[in-house]
């Protein structure tokens, strides 16, 4: 889902491609060894998964120049470098 966002303290406002905004919570923004300058971010839109979880999310930020998209991850690679990296940031906080 491509989707523009204006920046608002730890949270976001996410435009679907229908124009219905939707505040998100951000969790982080980070890089990934290996991707160059891409950025991605973590973010939830509160839904719950379960009495104590929230649903989260992981895009990457495109700079349209007049705004960001955040946008799929559809490359396996990609995914696998991204989820290496949120798991070895989880570990050195001592929460995995």
């Amino acid at each position: 889902m491509d989707n523009n966002q204006e920046k608002f303290d730890n949270h976001i406002v996410v435009t679907d491609d229908d124009g219905k905004k939707y505040r998100a919570e951000v969790y982080d923004i980070f890089q990934v060894e290996g991707y160059g300058e891409n950025s991605y971010i973590m973010y939830s839109f509160g839904e719950a998964v379960d009495a104590d979880n929230e649903r989260v999310y992981i895009s990457k930020i495109v700079d349209s120049g007049e705004d960001f998209n955040l946008v799929e991850i559809s490359d396996q690679a990609e995914w696998d470098a991204v989820n290496k990296a949120i798991s070895e940031n989880l570990e050195s906080l001592g929460e995995a």
